[in-house]
């Protein structure tokens, strides 16, 4: 199946795009999936019929839709109702029908989130993808992301602009830019929601969430209580979260909404074994796992608002935002103890026009944030427990960008896209302990973006674009206790790219595709290095190469076929990875480590009129390549899955979710290396999570 997925997708060299003086895709797909109350899910995408509109400052599931369709290259929009009947925890989740995102977990709620290689020098957290919540940033000023701070069971929708379609929001990484949306009391799909989850490992999940539409305001308001035991040992997570936001429409034309978020996250680490113990015994943990109470715990709090106002045929979005943000962070050596504070603010102007006679749309945006975090270590005296004082740093770093993008008419169906942006991004490094190790760095960038984009007719759109970007380092490379025989402040250069990108996406018949084929040439990547199962060290690298192919696939094979309303859907998303040096002096052409060359998942679902669905799935990779020098790999894998649910009168919904059933023993991410044969640490091996099961109850009423 795997072989035919490549060669399937490596024969469809297709693009996609559209815009908003030329046809979008048709509102309603030839393939359709009959779920609760109408929804179609197609590659990824929600469809929802008698969905509520949204608001200036919130669109709603439609509304967002149609705008990402009209995005120059890979993009891609995720509805709830894509997940909402499995035990979603994580971006692994949530992001499963998004085609070329490889989101692999790694402990709880951490993945490895990666598109088109990005991030490779972060075997924890994030870095390469600018991360969102309602079109704020959850990325900081140094460019660190955290998944915790997103609730998938606050989550209306997600966007995922793939690469230099980032520039949506501003952003200019390799990886693009990811939005997670709050429901709000105009979107949500119900007025109260109720939901339990429980299952394997201690498993349990609580939601509330109440939703209204009171006319000029209207108001959101959820809470989620979740633990469990983890399916490793040292694994045990108990978290607590509130989101919510309240809107008020001024005037017709006029309206601001304010957002709160709470996270308050205990999670313990289980951390990387030896490839032996990941295969036979993936239960297990390294000693120091439990001696030291290796742990993640971060508390944050979170306060946005967000004005948007209505002139002519143009909108002006402004706002700002505030977080503050406690980390409590026992690793084998240190404790990292941080207390911080994120603030900054947005504007961003969309409008519609005429240049040269010819129709055009213009997006003009600004993107100021700033940090401010105290950076300290302890001497990790056993459990977790603080010593000596080893390490006091205040990080400050401020972020400023400028973008703009234009899409000009040309002809009747064909667009060209040109779009820029520019970036300063600055570093205050103040260590208290040795001031002689304080520095301050610069890093300046222009990324601009060329495209074309072309509706062959109201169901299929091409394109073709060429974008560049630009990511500095972080303060997890910056800050480095022991980076290659140097102490404290690592001044690593900015790593830049250049991107070519085609592809397609549209609809025939019974037929549904999203493809897109993309060229980038590197330069000084940021890589690493794991020294222990807990730590590592950053490096810049000479020139490299990315290059893939992401393929999502969705075919009606039946409808009508056992009773009338029925139907049979199989999708199904591969991504090839082909992640090189380009004739590097130390390892040549060989490939870069940590995700593997081929990424397939599929899902056969069925859907009954009465209400109830079956989908089975398998997800399948490659062996994946551990260090730089390519001596190590670690095997590939395929496992299966299987969801069931099923609708009830009065609101009521239950679902069943199976995984990995045949409980196959593999390796899901790896801690990367430079040569695995001469490394004294050889645990760098995150094993997959073995079988489990999961089920839930939601209650949805007015």
């Amino acid at each position: 199946m795997l072989v035919f997925t490549q060669r399937a997708a490596a024969a469809a060299a297709l693009l996609s795009a559209a815009s908003p003086a030329m046809p979008a895709l048709a509102a309603d797909t030839p393939i359709e999936i009959a779920r609760h109350e109408g929804p179609v899910t197609v590659l990824g995408e929600v469809k929802v019929q008698g969905q509520k509109d949204g608001s200036l400052t919130a669109p709603g599931v439609n509304e967002a839709r149609d705008a990402i369709n009209q995005r120059p290259g890979g993009v891609v929009l995720i509805g709830a109702e894509a997940f909402e009947d499995r035990y979603a925890v994580s971006f692994k989740d949530t992001l499963r029908d998004a085609p070329g995102v490889f989101a692999q977990a790694r402990y709880g709620e951490e993945v490895r989130l990666s598109i088109r290689g990005s991030g490779l020098g972060n075997n924890a957290h994030l870095r390469g993808i600018y991360l969102l919540q309602d079109g704020i940033p959850v990325s900081r000023a140094d460019g660190f992301g955290d998944f915790q701070e997103i609730d998938p069971l606050s989550t209306r929708y997600l966007e995922v602009f793939k690469g230099g379609n980032g520039l949506r929001y501003g952003g200019a990484t390799l990886g693009g830019a990811i939005n997670a949306v709050t429901p709000t009391g105009r979107t949500a799909a119900q007025t109260w929601l109720v939901r339990a989850e429980g299952g394997s490992n201690d498993t349990y999940r609580q939601n509330l969430s109440y939703a209204k539409d009171y006319g000029r305001f209207d108001v959101y308001a959820a809470v989620t209580n979740a633990r469990s035991d983890g399916y490793r040992d040292h694994q045990r997570t108990d978290n607590q979260r509130i989101n919510g936001n309240v809107g008020y429409r001024i005037k017709d034309n006029v309206e601001t909404r304010f957002y709160i978020g709470f996270n308050e996250i205990d999670q313990e680490i289980p951390g990387a074994v030896s490839l032996n113990a990941a295969l036979n015994d993936p239960r297990s943990v390294p000693a120091t796992a439990e001696s030291f109470d290796i742990k993640r715990d971060p508390t944050t709090f979170r306060v946005v608002n967000k004005t948007s106002i209505r002139i002519g045929d143009g909108q002006l979005d402004v706002g700002g935002f505030f977080w503050d943000r406690r980390l409590y962070h026992p690793l084998t050596g240190p404790v990292v103890d941080q207390t911080g504070h994120f603030y900054g603010g947005f504007a961003q102007w969309n409008g519609r026009g005429t240049l040269f006679g010819l129709a055009n749309e213009v997006t003009l945006g600004a993107n100021v944030q700033a940090g401010d975090n105290d950076a300290r270590t302890f001497q990790n005296v056993g459990g977790g427990t603080r010593g000596n004082r080893t390490s006091d740093a205040r990080e400050r770093a401020v972020l400023t960008d400028v973008y703009a993008e234009n899409r000009l008419t040309v002809v009747p169906r064909l667009q060209l896209v040109t779009g820029i942006q520019g970036l300063i991004s600055t570093r205050h490094f103040d260590d208290r302990i040795n001031p002689a190790e304080s520095a301050n760095r610069t890093y300046k960038a222009v990324n601009p973006k060329l495209g074309l984009l072309y509706a062959f007719d109201d169901h299929t759109q091409f394109f073709g674009n060429v974008s560049y970007s630009f990511e500095a380092p972080n303060y997890g490379a910056l800050n480095q206790t022991t980076p290659l025989g140097a102490n404290g402040f690592v001044p690593l250069d900015g790593q830049r790219a250049v991107t070519g990108e085609i592809g397609s996406r549209g609809e025939w018949a019974r037929l549904a595709w999203n493809l897109s084929y993309y060229y980038s040439l590197v330069d000084k990547e940021l890589l690493q290095q794991a020294t222990s199962p807990t730590t590592a060290i950053q490096f810049n690298a000479d020139e490299t190469i990315h290059q893939g192919l992401e393929a999502g696939l969705a075919v009606k094979l039946l409808a009508n076929a056992i009773s009338a309303g029925d139907t049979l859907v199989f999708q199904q998303n591969y991504a090839l990875n082909e992640l090189t040096f380009d004739n590097d002096a130390t390892y040549g052409g060989n490939r870069l480590a940590g995700l593997p060359k081929h990424y397939y998942q599929a899902q056969f679902r069925y859907d009954h009129p009465l209400g109830f669905f079956v989908e089975p799935g398998l997800e399948a990779a490659n062996s994946l390549v551990v260090d730089y020098a390519n001596t190590q790999r670690s095997p590939g894998y395929t496992i299966w899955n299987l969801s069931t649910g099923v609708t009830l009168p009065r609101g009521v919904s239950l679902f069943f979710d199976a995984r990995n059933l045949f409980d196959q023993r593999y390796v899901g991410s790896v801690s990367t290396t430079t040569n695995f044969q001469t490394v004294t640490n050889r645990n760098l091996f995150l094993p997959g999570e073995g079988r489990q099961f999961f089920g839930g109850v939601r209650w949805a009423f007015s």
